[in-house]
């Protein structure tokens, strides 16, 4: 016994010594899942009866890494990497009757799963102490921080090889290539750069006919080929669809409202599509900024400015930027549930606009940026001046409010011909409840009438007939009652979506009825409060004047006014720096979502700067900047690069951060979905429009209204759209589709610039195993069914590969569909088995 324990407490000093990151060695996801997740639980849950400053019971402080790793009276209370040898998460699972935290009331599932995962993740702490038992500051001075520093225009260096010495991209980074002494990758291929060019900009592969055309176009004339396909991609629809959903990732988007429930967020696909069609008319950036944060407030005259306009039905739309989220909506402490909501706006202005990590400052000063915080609650006290949850859900979920959009006279007419048709429909469904439920009593009548008489017959008679009587009666009742609960639900539904089925909602947000400054909240927490902070923005990012607030406004406006500033220095750096990172696989600055202390320097300051100055002055054209980077030298070079291996590339710089060559890398999730759909020629091209399926008999939990099941059947015209259109759910995505799952899809619950991109041995599993995938496969090659075996393949490697099949590809592929018909005995399977192996190629899930 005495050498068991002796092990377990060296074990848990091992996994102390090195699973419990410091704050330098954080992540950024795991910063933010500790700043988003973990702290505010502590605070709100913990803090009260363990930390610093008051008698701490149990011996316990769970205020700082190190009160945690000393542990308690009990023991250690939390093993990093090991959440079942935690006493902490003993305590909270309420699994040990002698050890309950909290002692009133047990934490919520999805909290305790929260203390679960952050254990797992190695308990993950930024929170270091200095002598005085403070967190100690290791905030870098604003003038030290590159990215707190005015945009710098540098004189373009001269670079000798004529086609690197135009465009200012090609000539930073072939200067930067020269000083390293490696060469630049030669250009890619034409059929390699057409489908490169198609899978960066809409998502989708080239077809054979756009293949053919440009492989034509391109021996004639190649730049003028690939300077019309790229104008041509810009112009497509598929535009949107494909930089909408990055865009989306940044906002946490799902089609429902709760952490880890299903409540449908009913309106959302209004803000999706919003977001799709701007990047579509290539809505000027700083406008985008505008609406999203401010485009439901009607700018009020003032000395030498000029009334705005009414706010429009897509501005109103637009701020469900700050309206759809993972917000929690049960619980009964409403003022701490509004500032939590208020910090996961506040998160999410920071991250999406200006990179920045602003949760880090809810709590306290920022540790490691010049952030405040003061800075955070000047601008929380904008967001507490917006209302956000309006209301209630049958009584129980707060609501997010709900705006009545603007409508024309022909919307109007549209909206009488909904409701006209939806009262038809509820009165049917009505009527056959009530129908169902009488014809129920009246069995019920029949049902107890029949059991008196058969209890009052002799027992030496035979009541047999009566019994088979009464079993037939007993069955119509049951089919009657359910009959009776599935128009009763049905009726439910109705009447929970009657608002949205019948009136234009949009989910959006509106200023109180008078603005309120915020006060600090003392370690996070709603009650315990500190000195009222006037609203304002960072006080140390340009423009630093004083903001003019409008009388009776929240501030979001000129919160906006500030964050679009050509002064302000991180806005632009941080877009350009995200689309450069969407379309080489990594950005100037890596860390997409953070440019402060603990994110990484540029690889190209001087480039990033003068894409980010040309970037405002071109009327901030996500388009134009787009069509600028494809068109350079350094995007459109070859994967490979052996003269720069021989030079000792693979050694100097292995991350390819100088960029002398491309960068392969696998398709997104969403992208390998819709290419299967799009080359097995299933691809349903309507855009737009309600993603949730309400209108399907059993997608909402009976017994429930209001909540949808996890897994939604999704009606014909909905299952085969590009994946953008799908239902999405908070935590894990309730779609239909069995394989994308383990493809790195972001958290919906939480705020995501650079998704993970791992490669796990589960990928290929769920590939092979995938009905969905095997369905395509057989698709795909059905497209080809009535050609001779060889060209079938060489079709197939067409549609797939955007190349012809090598003579020796063919040969391989003849004898593996051969082989399979052996073994199937079937030749329609043994197709249909190698469409699905195609579909589960490298060649076919990366983009070169």
């Amino acid at each position: 016994m005495k050498t068991r324990f002796s092990i377990s407490i060296l074990a848990a000093a091992l996994a102390l010594s090195t699973k419990a990151a410091g704050a330098s060695e954080l992540s950024p996801a795991d910063l933010a899942f500790f700043e988003n997740q973990v702290r505010p639980l502590l605070v709100e849950n913990c803090y009260r009866c363990h930390s610093h400053g008051e008698k701490i019971k149990g011996g316990l402080a769970l205020d700082s890494k190190a009160g945690w790793m000393k542990g308690g009276d009990s023991g250690t209370a939390i093993v990093p990497g090991a959440p079942g040898e935690s006493l902490l998460l003993t305590a909270v699972s309420y699994t040990d009757p002698d050890l309950e935290m909290p002692p009133k009331e047990k934490l919520p599932d999805d909290r305790i799963a929260v203390l679960r995962e952050w254990i797992a993740r190695g308990a993950p702490d930024p929170r270091t102490e200095s002598a005085g038992g403070q967190e100690e500051s290791l905030q870098i001075p604003a003038a030290e921080l590159w990215s707190f520093q005015p945009l710098r225009k540098a004189a373009l260096p001269e670079v000798a090889d004529g086609e690197w010495n135009g465009d200012a991209i090609d000539r930073f980074v072939k200067a930067r290539l020269d000083e390293a002494g490696l060469p630049p990758a030669p250009v890619a291929a034409d059929a390699v750069l057409l489908r490169r060019l198609h899978l960066d900009l809409v998502g989708l592969p080239p077809t054979p006919e756009e293949l053919r055309t440009f492989l034509a176009a391109a021996a004639s004339d190649r730049e003028a080929a690939v300077e019309a396909k790229v104008d041509e991609l810009l112009a497509s629809p598929g535009f949107g669809d494909r930089w909408g959903r990055h865009w989306l990732d940044l906002t946490a988007y799902a089609d429902t409202i709760g952490i880890g429930r299903a409540i449908p967020a009913l309106e959302a696909w209004r803000y999706r599509d919003y977001v799709i069609t701007a990047f579509n008319d290539d809505k000027p950036f700083d406008e985008f900024i505008h609406q999203q944060i401010a485009g439901d407030i009607k700018i009020p005259s003032a000395p030498g400015v000029a009334e705005g306009p009414d706010p429009t039905a897509e501005s109103i739309v637009a701020t469900g930027f700050l309206a759809i989220g993972p917000w929690e909506l049960v619980g009964g402490d409403k003022e701490q549930l509004r500032m939590d909501v208020i910090d996961r706006q506040v998160n999410r202005i920071g991250k999406a606009f200006l990179g920045m990590t602003m949760e880090c400052a809810r709590c306290h000063d920022h540790k490691f940026d010049p952030v405040s915080q003061s800075d955070y609650f000047a601008m929380a006290g904008i967001l507490k001046s917006t209302i956000t949850l309006d209301g209630r859900i049958n009584g129980v979920f707060s609501d997010i409010h709900h705006a009545v959009l603007p409508e024309s006279s022909a919307e109007l007419v549209a909206r009488a011909q909904r409701i006209e048709g939806f009262e038809t429909e509820r009165a049917e469904a009505t009527r056959m409840r009530n129908e169902a439920r009488t014809e129920s009593a009246d069995l019920t009548k029949q049902i107890a009438a029949l059991r008196e008489e058969i209890e009052a017959i002799a027992t030496n008679e035979d009541t047999t007939p009566k019994r088979e009587k009464l079993e037939a009666l007993e069955k119509r009742k049951a089919g009657a009652d359910a009959e009776a609960g599935k128009w009763s639900e049905r009726v439910g539904v109705l009447n929970y979506i009657k608002p949205h089925r019948t009136g234009s909602l949009a989910l959006a947000v509106r200023d109180t009825p008078e603005p309120v400054d915020c006060r600090i909240n003392i370690r996070g927490s709603a009650h315990q409060l500190g000195e009222t902070v006037p609203r304002g923005f960072l006080s140390e990012v340009a423009p630093k004047a004083k903001p003019e607030f409008t009388r009776g406004g929240s501030g979001r406006v000129q919160l906006a006014e500030w964050i679009a500033h050509e002064e302000n220095p991180l806005t632009a750096r941080v877009w350009v720096n995200r689309v450069w990172h969407h379309l080489f696989g990594a950005g100037l600055v890596r860390t997409v979502d953070n440019f402060g202390k603990m994110g990484e320097t540029p690889s190209h300051p001087e480039l990033l700067d003068q894409l980010a100055a040309e970037f405002m002055a071109d009327g901030w054209s996500t388009k134009k900047l787009v069509r600028r980077i494809v068109l350079s030298c350094t995007w459109q070079q070859a994967a490979t690069n052996a003269n720069a291996l021989a030079a000792g590339a693979g050694k100097a710089d292995p991350d390819n951060r100088l960029l002398w060559r491309a960068n392969r890398r696998r398709i997104e999730a969403e992208t390998i979905r819709d290419t299967m759909l799009h080359v097995s020629g299933e691809l349903d091209p309507a855009r737009g429009g309600p993603s949730l399926p309400v209108d399907v008999p059993g997608n909402f939990r009976p017994g429930s209204t209001g909540i949808m099941q996890d897994n939604l059947k999704l009606p014909d015209d909905l299952a085969f759209r590009r994946t953008v259109y799908l239902p999405q759910k908070r935590k894990s995505p309730f779609l239909t589709v069995d394989f994308i799952a383990p493809f790195d899809l972001p958290d919906t619950n939480q705020e995501t610039g650079r998704r993970t991109v791992t490669a796990l041995p589960v990928q290929a599993l769920y590939l092979a195993n995938s009905d969905f995938v095997r369905e395509r496969g057989r698709a795909l090659v059905e497209r080809f069914a009535d050609l001779p075996a060889a060209e079938r393949i060489q079709k197939i490697h067409l549609v797939a590969y955007s190349r012809p099949p090598e003579p020796a590809e063919v040969e391989q592929a003849l004898a593996f569909v051969e082989a399979l018909r052996t073994e199937l005995g079937n030749e329609a399977d043994a197709w249909a088995s190698y469409g699905q192996s195609i579909l589960m190629t490298n060649e076919f899930l990366f983009r070169n």
